[in-house]
């Protein structure tokens, strides 16, 4: 009869963060120019949208107060992985389009690794198969070399031209990495599944594959330069006919591995 009123309680940064995403993920709908099939009008329009987008979920993570047990390294990093939900991987592949570097003091740790890091290994072949969008992790150019990395997940992990040199990722889940550029020389992938992930263009002298999940991986060209494959090894890696025609076209290749890992057809 009182009709009471609870009271008003300020929306969440989580729950303003998840309106930013849907009102851009609406927005979607109405790419201008998608029905012509203008490419540069929908990559201007990508572009334009992921900076507004980077704009609307700042806002939404900083102008909260911060509750409890947060951190504003710990809003930082998660507003970096959230910017990447954004897209979907087709759209991130066709449009080459990623959003800017949100910096912040942990975002080149392992602290960042971690971000969705449930979701980025139960949730893989959802991903992989386009039921549903990726969880992305941003670490570009970032300084990993050295470490002892096989505990983390690193699948939707965006690490193009980071270092991370000498890195043991033995067994680790990287599927749909995006590492073009990255400098991944003297690295162990034994028994990783790197299924879908992009080494285009990264240096991966010495590296090792052996037993490594390499379907649908690339190892092609980024920025005009081949994936540096001197030494590299694929012994009783899970390749398909066609992935090994794809890598043996890449000139870096040593004979021996070529011949004895690969089994590479003599070109004509």
């Amino acid at each position: 009869a009182a009709r009471v009123q609870p009271p008003h309680n300020p929306p969440s940064s989580q729950t303003r963060l998840m309106q930013a995403r849907h009102a851009t993920l609406d927005s979607r709908m109405r790419v201008p120019g998608a029905a012509s099939g203008s490419h540069r009008a929908v990559n201007a329009w990508a572009q334009r949208t992921s900076i507004a987008a980077h704009a609307a979920l700042n806002k939404a993570a900083l102008s909260q107060p911060r509750s409890c047990g947060s951190h504003p390294a710990q809003v930082l990093a998660a507003l970096s992985a959230a910017v990447f939900l954004l897209y979907g991987p087709e759209e991130a592949l066709a449009a080459r389009v990623q959003p800017p570097i949100v910096e912040s003091a942990r975002r080149c740790t392992t602290d960042t690794l971690k971000i969705f890091a449930d979701t980025r290994s139960v949730m893989s072949q959802e991903a992989s198969s386009g039921g549903m969008t990726e969880a992305l992790v941003d670490v570009r150019g970032c300084d990993f070399h050295g470490q002892d990395l096989h505990k983390e997940v690193m699948s939707g992990v965006v690490l193009s031209k980071a270092d991370f040199s000498g890195v043991n990722f033995k067994g680790v889940q990287m599927a749909r990495a995006d590492a073009r550029g990255a400098n991944l020389s003297g690295t162990d992938f034994s028994d990783v599944n790197a299924f879908g992930t992009q080494f285009d263009g990264a240096d991966l002298r010495e590296a090792q594959f052996e037993n490594a999940i390499l379907s649908s991986a690339t190892f092609g060209k980024f920025g005009g330069e081949w994936a540096n494959l001197e030494n590299t090894h694929f012994e009783g890696a899970l390749l398909s006919s066609s992935d090994i025609v794809r890598i043996c076209e890449n000139p870096t290749l040593t004979k021996e591995t070529r011949k004895f890992e690969l089994g590479c057809r003599a070109s004509r």
